[in-house]
This record gives structure tokens, C-alpha cells and sequence, in this order.
């Protein structure tokens, strides 16, 4: 069982239950598919594709404010060694069906928690 299932009992209410599933997710240098079969307990892709818009949404926001990267990498995790994606290439690649495909081998295109994310893990102060 990955992090993300065992916290989704966990809520961080400051947070919709989608922007949760990322935070936890890029904890994890997850690939963006991962996020996918968690948020939808299944392994079925046609059931990702439904979600997706949302969680691109989500990350390429996230990314722009500083709380997640978002990497393209030959393997696992693809922060290490892999380019950071940004801007237009960063929006091309979450439109992009074929980025939330399931892949064993390269490219593998992943998330990371930015160090600005930290912000994220407690209630925004009033």
C-alpha cells in the first residue's frame, strides 16, 4: 500500500481531496500516473483519463507557485539525472494523454515536493 492510500483516511481539510492526493504523491517522487491509480483505486486507464484534466490542473498550478517539479527522467526517480519540465513544455506535456499512461520503461515523468510546499502541510494562517 503506497503512503498516499494509507493517509487518504488523513485529511488535511485546508486542502481539497485532489490537491492532497498531489501533495502526497510528490512526497512519494512519484510518476504522474501513480497519482492516477491512487486517486482512482483502480488500474484501469480509461478511469484515469477521466480525472487527469483535473490533476493537471492541479500540478501545473502547483508548479507555477513553487510547491511541486516536475520531471522527465529515464527511470525511477526521474529527478535524478532526468530535466525539470516548466512553462509551455510543463503545460504541453500534462495535456498530453500519453503522459498519464502507465510505463514500466523511459520516459518516466515524475513529480517532486518543492521545498515551497512545506506551506502546504499545515492550515493557512487567517
Amino acid at each position: 500500500m503506497t503512503l498516499a492510500k494509507q493517509e487518504k483516511k488523513v485529511t488535511m481539510d485546508w486542502l481539497s481531496a485532489e490537491e492532497e492526493c498531489v501533495l502526497i504523491n510528490a512526497r512519494e517522487m512519484s510518476p504522474l500516473w501513480s497519482v492516477l491509480a491512487d486517486w482512482t483505486d483502480s488500474e484501469d486507464e480509461a478511469e484515469w483519463l477521466v480525472v487527469a484534466p483535473v490533476f493537471a490542473e492541479i500540478i501545473g498550478r502547483w508548479e507555477r507557485s513553487g510547491y511541486v517539479e516536475v520531471y522527465r527522467g529515464e527511470e525511477w526517480p526521474a529527478h535524478q539525472g532526468g530535466e525539470k519540465l516548466t512553462g509551455d513544455v510543463l503545460e504541453e506535456t500534462l495535456r498530453r494523454p500519453s503522459t498519464w499512461e502507465y510505463r514500466e520503461g523511459p520516459p518516466v515523468i515524475g513529480l517532486l515536493a518543492a521545498p515551497g510546499s512545506s506551506v502546504l502541510y499545515s492550515p493557512p494562517s487567517d
